[in-house]
């Protein structure tokens, strides 16, 4: 056996999983219902169409972020025999890619596939041929990718044939046939992994029948599992000046100064509300701002409360990602907080649709970006080898729910962040604040046109650094949730928590109750905690279950 993965290309081996908070949630018993081989077939249609399309397999990317072309795991034939979707398949982790069984003719037959979960099964009555024609034509569109040809059983001439045809296409051949071939050749791969435990010293291991039962995110967590074995972790860069040349030092730096703002904008807007710089800018000073409405103050006020509250939650954010996620080397960190920052730092030149332009608030963005380019471009810290996931739990089965209720969460803050920067840059007021005021847009417009560029101000940059906190939240659960991730789930408590409690209290002390205003924060914040609830046992563990042990998966008449 000659075959040995291609070097490793990718910048890390130890970031994240692939969406089985989706799979093992939502698809995995769909799929059951409308049928194993039916579901397969719609898998590999929307790979394929994702295979051909540059954004398509970007998209698979961002929702992975995990290939690994040094894998010594082969992604097994039951998945895509044809080989249609080899591009996108090749982004599962896998160092190799079987299509097959091939023969000179397809025999266009339902396998039957029979899934019992209960006893961990897979069984297949009338396994499939796929023609060589069919094979030949997706190899070709797939070049540069490892693909191991499993030969059906037939002759050994027809077999030579095609062999002959597929040689210049494959990297090995799997078949028990006399042929002739400078590639390696095996008589059959190692099948029926379900958990990493499974793969011990095996090598050549084909996962397929697993990743139907366990989810896409089984090559991931056999990826971690090896890696975790082969590699010694290495002792982390401590707090010295020398670690302002690394990019950890940047994010952690960074969401120390946003924590530390959040607690000085916890005060002003818990005290006099407004700074003199405001007076000046709008022209108005607090004094008079309180004798054109006395709800007006309350109301700033609570939006600079709920402002401060998400500086607070983003600032313990940064930082936990800096130190414990980009320190050890953690690209999925480094990403998160870059792309967090840096829309969030955009945000401010909505200034542009509400025309105030805040001085100091365009300084702290100057600074601060600078920090997120300095995160950006210097040198990662050294990867550390992951917390090895060695076999599926029920801590780990509860926590995809979790994951998936944080990936909502995280996009849910993002979409409230756009739509609060749009009203902050056109109506600025909704019909519970003027209720609130007790006043009417007519009115404001006509008596405060120098106030209400610094109202919108204020709603704009709330929205802006909800976009950023719902950023941070969202691409940290899709990535970042695996066992061991303890520091992660401290931070969303914490920083979750925080920013909940301020933008809920803040309107119970200033007298703005409406159910109607208030009930989305406290639907979020209810099912904030119960994600946290579901994930607290898997993301605290230090590794996955280890009370009993997986029988591997009996595949009948594989194909």
């Amino acid at each position: 056996m000659g075959w040995k993965p291609t070097p490793h290309r990718f910048r890390s081996g130890y970031d994240s999983h692939v969406p089985d908070w989706s799979y093992r949630t939502i698809l995995r018993p769909l799929m059951l219902t409308i049928g194993a081989e039916r579901s397969r077939r719609l898998a590999v249609a929307t790979l394929r169409t994702l295979s051909r399309s540059p954004l398509g397999l970007k998209a698979i990317d961002f929702l992975g972020h995990m290939r690994r072309d040094d894998s010594p795991l082969i992604l097994g034939a039951m998945i895509d025999p044809k080989g249609e979707a080899l591009p996108a398949l090749a982004r599962f982790g896998a160092g190799m890619i079987e299509v097959g069984p091939v023969g000179e003719t397809a025999n266009d037959v339902d396998p039957e596939w029979r899934v019992d979960l209960q006893c961990r099964t897979i069984e297949a009555k009338n396994p499939i041929v796929v023609s060589v024609d069919d094979v030949q034509r997706n190899l070709e569109r797939a070049q540069g990718i490892n693909v191991a040809v499993r030969l059906a059983e037939q002759d050994d001439a027809a077999a030579q044939r095609i062999v002959d045809r597929l040689e210049p296409y494959a990297a090995m051949f799997v078949t028990t046939a006399n042929i002739r071939t400078n590639k390696p050749v095996v008589a059959d791969l190692v099948r029926g992994v379900t958990e990493p435990e499974e793969i011990g010293n095996l090598q050549l291991v084909a996962i397929d029948a697993g990743l139907v039962l366990s989810g896409p995110g089984l090559l991931k967590r056999c990826n971690d599992a090896l890696a975790s074995t082969s590699r010694p972790a290495t002792a982390l860069e401590p707090l010295t000046l020398d670690a302002a040349r690394r990019s950890w030092f940047w994010a952690f730096l960074m969401g120390v100064a946003m924590f530390l703002g959040g607690v000085m904008a916890v005060i002003i807007a818990s005290t006099r509300v407004v700074l003199p710089y405001d007076e000046s800018l709008c022209g108005l000073t607090r004094d008079q701002m309180a004798s054109l409405n006395p709800r007006l103050l309350p109301f700033m006020a609570h939006d600079r409360v709920s402002l401060a509250g998400a500086m607070l939650s983003i600032g313990i954010f940064y930082a936990a990602l800096g130190w414990s996620g980009v320190r050890r080397g953690q690209h999925w960190a480094q990403v998160t907080v870059v792309v967090s920052a840096m829309v969030g730092f955009f945000s401010f030149f909505s200034f542009l649709g509400f025309g105030y332009f805040d001085p100091f608030h365009a300084f702290v963005t100057a600074i601060l970006t600078q920090f997120t380019l300095l995160c950006m471009v210097l040198a990662p810290s050294p990867a550390q080898p992951p917390v090895a996931e060695w076999r599926e739990s029920a801590a780990w089965r509860r926590g995809q729910w979790g994951q998936l209720l944080f990936i909502f969460l995280g996009i849910g803050l993002t979409g409230a962040g756009i739509v609060m920067t749009i009203i902050g840059c056109t109506r600025v007021f909704v019909q519970t604040d003027l209720e609130f005021m007790r006043t009417t847009a007519a009115q404001l417009a006509l008596s405060y046109d120098r106030l209400i560029p610094l109202v919108a101000h204020d709603r704009a940059s709330l929205g802006g650094m909800l976009i950023a906190n719902g950023i941070a939240v969202w691409l940290s659960a899709q990535w970042g949730f695996r066992a061991g991730a303890r520091w992660l789930w401290l931070a969303l408590a914490w920083g979750g928590n925080i920013a909940f409690f301020c933008a809920t209290v803040v309107h119970f002390v200033v007298g703005y109750a409406s159910l109607f205003h208030l009930t989305p924060a406290l639907g979020g914040w209810l099912l904030w905690n119960v994600a946290l609830l579901l994930t607290r046992e898997w993301l605290g563990s230090a590794a996955a279950d280890e009370a009993g042990l997986r029988s591997p998966v009996i595949i009948t008449n594989p194909r």
